[in-house]
């Protein structure tokens, strides 16, 4: 790659590293306010929410562990885990909405989850890398259902939400397969 800026020349790992920290941390902010502001916009429409931003998210395929366990892994911050178990037991989430946007090999996403009988919301917001989700993009598709895991830092499960829309998730999955390491 040549750099075709004045003392030009081929931009160090450092430099792409950076510039692409710099993306990542800009996408991630944008993706926590936005997922803030539509809390706010369901507020006022007299629904309860929770809103979590996920330290770490992962998207697992069910060949990755002991179990046949698939979805997005979301890793929640402790002080935020009861305020979650809260909201989530006892009510039927059986309403999801999916925002997002990538940039860079992340996708930065906002999963709102909804009980409309309670008037209950949970947002989660999560950034993970395509490289990483090809297999569970595969199997999402092939099962035509996806899940949503929340979890703590010990990987202790705290939630899982089903959805029937992978589509929703994932609606180019050549786009995920372009990134798959082993292809």
């Amino acid at each position: 790659m040549v750099n075709q800026t004045p003392g030009g020349g081929t931009p160090t790992d450092a430099e792409r590293l950076s510039q692409t920290s710099d993306e990542a941390k800009s996408g991630w902010e944008r993706a926590v306010q936005d997922m803030r502001a539509m809390a706010a916009d369901r507020e006022e429409k007299e629904f309860s929410t929770v809103t979590i931003a996920a330290g770490d998210t992962s998207p697992v395929a069910p060949e990755m562990g002991d179990t046949d366990e698939f979805g997005l892994s979301y890793i929640i911050p402790g002080n935020t885990v009861e305020e979650f178990e809260e909201a989530y037991l006892g009510n039927d989430f059986t309403e999801t909405g999916v925002y997002q946007t990538s940039s860079a090999g992340h996708v930065y996403i906002v999963t709102e989850c909804i009980d409309v009988n309670a008037e209950e919301i949970v947002f989660i917001a999560g950034v993970y890398q395509k490289r990483h989700a090809a297999p569970l993009v595969r199997a999402a598709t092939e099962r035509g259902t996806m899940f949503t895991r929340v979890k703590t830092l010990d990987h202790t499960e705290v939630g899982v939400f089903e959805h029937d829309d992978v589509a929703a998730f994932f609606p180019n999955p050549d786009e995920f397969y372009a990134y798959e390491v082993d292809r």
